[in-house]
């Protein structure tokens, strides 16, 4: 593959990402969450077994002292508690509340009234192409 056609995937990701990321911004705003809280949230709806506070800053690639304080104020607005291991008292598991989970809900609804509009205009084979493409890059990637 020529080093023009990698630059050229590579800046389509680029925007792609940066969609993503101001289109999530723009979702959970009206929730009172900043776009990192917002990945917090939606990395413990995602993965309700490992909610370690080490296992969200390893999947976020983030520090414990940044992810720490984002979860305590998680939870002081009510949408996150955290438990004590019981094997190590050391090590922290956090959980959506109920009222967390409700608000996921809710995010999980705009989420499909945004995303429906841009994929309907795709065909069934255009949508089929897409998806089997983004199952290559995540497995290119080391995500699967």
């Amino acid at each position: 593959m020529a080093n023009k056609n990698i630059l050229e995937v590579i800046e389509l990701l680029k925007r792609t990402s940066q969609f993503i990321s101001n289109s999530r911004a723009n979702l959970c705003a009206p929730y009172g969450l900043s776009h990192i809280q917002a990945i917090i949230i939606l990395d413990i709806y995602h993965n309700p077994l490992a909610t370690k506070i080490t296992d969200i800053c390893k999947r976020l690639n983030k520090t414990t002292n940044t992810i720490s304080p984002l979860i305590n104020r998680l939870i002081s607005k009510g949408l996150l508690y955290k438990t004590q291991n019981k094997q190590d008292n050391r090590v922290f598991e956090v959980f959506l509340t109920e009222e967390g989970q409700k608000m996921m809900e809710s995010i999980n609804k705009d989420v499909i009234k945004f995303a429906e509009p841009l994929f309907a205009c795709l065909k069934d084979d255009e949508y089929d192409n897409l998806k089997n493409s983004l199952e290559i890059l995540s497995k290119v990637c080391g995500l699967n």
